[in-house]
């Protein structure tokens, strides 16, 4: 539905006040932005707005944000966009510009006139993405080898300028570089890393045309990433300030021989393979890494006896399908394990949870939607062998668990100090019941953080869920304890309560995110302090 708006200007004269911000306020208002199909609506708020998008220090050409019969549309926008610039002077910040195969030799001379105009305008970053996938690329133009006040530099499936290794690079500014999908060779790779004294991050990601990383000597590089799927034979890096490694082996090959011994600040590794693993292979690989802190590893499933040791590592983050029983820790400065059967865990998640964790050994779980009930069971053996986890973190999505079952199994529950259980999307009463009553078989916590939306099911269903987690933490400690509870939101207000029915008279209407932690307290003179901020 349409609103008509009617502005009445009995004595007063019209103020675009709009237009009468500052520069800088308006082009931080359009960066938030996302195309310039947006960028072109909203210049109708102002009759200076208009002009203002074409000079904005962070500019964008992407041919996905138009249609494919608006492809003159696209161009058109670049040539008005140079237009402007051409007589306008300032700096160009970012510029990230993305296109496909070109039909008319016009439109890459086109592209090569925005490149080399944009070039001039003291440009720090600079992100150039070729998404035809053709056989012949986009080559970048040479003038790009001059730049010096780039500090960011990202190319997505282009050719590097012909005159790369004639000219000289001049990059005395650039902090990260990033290839993805470009050729590269063996010479290039150490021309670059020794023309850029300053680069921080080299990310060469799915780039072919090296078998060998050499990279020596070089003092400021502190960030290093390969992905690969054609065989690495050798990676060498002297780089006494190089603290994280990521490694991606997308091949069925044998792992590259690796000197990384004097990289003595290399704490974090992320290492992704498909290839087969055991304890043997595993430890012959770790040996190579001395002073590994942080480790995040994804393996494949089909693997035997995985046994970590290590004195120096103090996070550990795996994501397979390996069984419990098939995975061993000895580490015994670990203070934070993360398992995951879902591959998109963020290295930074790890590093969050690693400082949170520096007082108890902790322990957190994203299993499989289709885990059954003797998943549980299994996580309690692993907890009794690899003795020391206070902390229990659960991401639980299962559809469906048969507690019958697990009560087969009469073992006394392994003692935690807390555990948090995150049930965001189950979608049923009975699998929300299901999964308290099997967490509460196997594990006896002194404190239980519930964290949910209950968007599934009704307010009366959610409040059968608190009260049945109450009364199975009571039932464990056979009525012989007192339950303090705190009700926080995403607004991060505690309410504090001492029985179950005020709880359910706080609890909110709406389906805010909310944490209900329980502690349970034997009595005033034993009760200790409850488990804060996990």
């Amino acid at each position: 539905m349409e609103a008509n708006i009617i502005v009445h200007t009995n004595t007063t004269t019209m103020v675009d006040r709009i237009s009468q911000l500052p520069e800088s306020v308006v082009h931080h208002i359009l960066s938030f932005l996302n195309s310039p199909r947006d960028l072109v609506r909203i210049s109708v708020l102002s009759r200076e707005w208009f002009a203002i998008t074409a000079s904005l220090p962070y500019l964008e050409f992407n041919i996905h944000h138009f249609e494919l019969y608006e492809r003159n549309v696209f161009f058109n926008y670049v040539a008005y966009t140079i237009s402007r610039f051409r007589n306008q002077n300032f700096c160009l910040h970012t510029f990230k510009i993305t296109i496909d195969e070109f039909r008319d030799p016009k439109e890459v001379d086109a592209i090569d006139e925005c490149l080399g105009l944009m070039l001039k305008k003291c440009m720090q970053v600079l992100v150039i993405n070729d998404v035809s996938h053709r056989m012949s690329r986009y080559r970048l133009p040479d003038v790009i080898l001059s730049i010096s006040s780039l500090t960011s530099l990202t190319i997505k499936h282009c050719d590097l300028p012909s005159s790369l290794m004639v000219d000289g690079v001049k990059f005395k500014s650039l902090k990260l570089l990033k290839l993805v999908g470009v050729r590269i060779d063996e010479k290039i790779i150490n021309y670059l890393a020794n023309c850029c004294t300053l680069l921080e991050k080299l990310y060469l990601i799915f780039c072919d045309g090296f078998t060998k990383f050499c990279v020596y000597g070089h003092q400021n590089l502190r960030d290093v990433r390969i992905a690969y799927h054609k065989e690495v034979e050798r990676i060498d890096i002297e780089a006494p300030n190089l603290s994280y490694l990521f490694l991606n082996k997308m091949c069925q090959t044998r792992d590259p021989c690796m000197n990384l011994a004097k990289c003595k600040k290399l704490t974090t590794l992320t290492f992704v393979t498909f290839t087969y693993l055991d304890t043997e292979v595993l430890s012959e690989f770790l040996i190579r890494f001395p002073f590994i802190e942080n480790l995040i590893l994804y393996i494949p499933r089909d693997c035997n006896k995985l046994t970590f040791s290590s004195d120096t590592l103090r996070t550990l983050a795996l994501c397979s399908r390996c069984e419990f029983e098939n995975i061993m820790i000895d580490a015994p400065n670990l203070l934070f394990f993360m398992y995951s059967h879902h591959p998109n865990y963020p290295s930074s998640h790890l590093v969050r949870n690693s400082a949170e964790s520096k007082t108890q050994k902790v322990m957190e779980c994203y299993p499989d939607d289709d885990i059954g009930s003797l998943w549980f069971q299994q996580l309690r053996e692993f907890l009794d062998k690899n003795n020391g986890f206070k902390v229990l973190k659960l991401h639980i999505s299962a559809s469906f668990v048969d507690v019958a079952e697990l009560k087969r199994i009469q073992t006394p529950p392994y003692e935690l100090e807390h555990i948090v259980l995150e049930l965001d999307t189950i979608k049923e009463l009975s699998v929300y019941t299901a999964v308290v009553d099997a967490v509460l078989w196997c594990f006896c916590p002194r404190s239980l953080s519930l964290t949910s939306k209950f968007s599934f099911i009704n307010f009366a269903e959610r409040n059968h869920v608190v009260k049945f987690t109450y009364d199975k933490l009571l039932q464990q400690e056979q009525g012989q304890t007192n339950i303090q509870i705190v009700l926080s939101s995403t607004s991060k207000e505690e309410k504090h309560m001492s029985n179950l029915t005020s709880l359910l008279k706080a609890l909110p209407s709406d389906q805010l995110t909310q944490t209900i932690t329980f502690f349970k307290l034997k009595s005033r003179s034993e009760g200790s302090e409850p488990v804060k901020g996990m």
